[in-house]
């Protein structure tokens, strides 16, 4: 009698792989050695090490946040400018940087328990001087603007300002519409003439360093106009010997909100600054240095009705 011929196929496939796991799993289910033995010839086998657990990780003191860092030092060290009247200028008499915007920076030091330092930076050295941590915050004429917060973050507003146009008294030039083929001074690194462009794109802006060059071009009749936050042109209209001889002109071209530059990613930072902020608004510090330097009885008189961002739970509890 013939036998039977084996399946062939797929099945017969699935037949063989499945008789060859049966094989496997008889043969593990043999006897084991006696423990420290070796299946193959009986002699003691090396003892099995023990798994390593893994390490925890070695805990390090966080460094301490700006604020923190401000609070041990005991000083605020405030980047201020130290040529625009009355911001922020040199006291002929002493030498010390004095104006609203230094005066600002003491209260805020003062409300926050700390001492403040004044450091003397320009419109291209500030940012710098923050991110290398030689100072904690910018208070200098510094506007809230989006372009700027790829590299920093801002307080809430403390001041606000609008581009205006200095010009000679009698000059034609009485807005943008009248910049077209002229020549208008502005600072660089500001976004003055960003706007200028804006509003009159046949203009030529010209970069100077600061606005004491600017306005030296202007009365060299280098320059038609001075474009800039309209309180800079009246401190250098007011501050000239002959300030008749000058004329600011037209409506704004740009909202300023000005705001303290600090250190990006540092929110304990930036909330205790615009709590001290806002503490002296509520307090009448913050008009009371206004008035000293914009005042109806200063040479700077700037009335405003504007009033700063408070938020509940600001005021200082009993």
């Amino acid at each position: 009698m013939p036998l039977p011929r084996a399946p062939r196929g797929p099945l017969a496939a699935l037949a063989a792989l499945l008789a060859a796991l049966a094989l496997l799993a008889l043969a593990g289910c043999g006897s084991d050695p006696a423990p420290g033995a070796s299946k193959a010839s009986g002699a003691p086998a090396p003892p099995c090490p023990p798994c390593p657990e893994a390490a925890p990780a070695p805990t390090r003191p966080g460094a301490p946040g700006r604020l923190e860092a401000i609070r041990q030092r005991g000083v605020l060290r405030c980047g201020v400018r130290d040529a625009i009247i009355p911001f922020a200028f040199a006291d002929a008499a002493s030498g010390q940087i004095i104006g609203f915007e230094p005066d600002l920076c003491r209260a805020l030091a003062q409300e926050m328990d700390l001492r403040a330092e004044l450091v003397a930076v320009t419109p291209s050295t500030r940012l710098p001087r923050l991110l290398a941590g030689d100072i904690d915050c910018i208070a200098a004429t510094l506007t809230h603007h989006h372009g700027r917060e790829a590299d920093l973050d801002f307080s809430i507003t403390y001041f606000m300002d609008g581009q205006k146009l200095l010009t000679r008294a009698g000059s034609p030039v009485r807005s943008p519409a009248d910049l077209a083929a002229r020549r208008v001074g502005v600072v660089e690194d500001t976004f003055a003439a960003q706007a200028l462009r804006e509003a009159q794109p046949e203009c030529s802006p010209l970069p100077f360093p600061g606005y004491a060059e600017a306005f030296l071009a202007l009365k060299r009749g280098q320059v038609d106009a001075i474009s800039a936050d309209a309180t800079i042109l009246l401190g250098l209209k007011n501050s000239d010997q002959d300030p008749a001889a000058w004329t600011i002109a037209g409506d704004y071209i740009t909202d300023e909100p000005f705001a303290l530059g600090l250190p990006q990613n540092d929110s304990a930072l930036r909330d205790r600054v615009n709590l001290a902020l806002q503490r002296l608004w509520l307090s009448g510090e913050y008009m009371r240095l206004y008035n000293r330097w914009f005042g109806p009885h200063t040479k700077y008189y700037l009335p405003t009705s504007w009033r700063m961002e408070v938020w509940p739970g600001a005021a200082k509890k009993p």
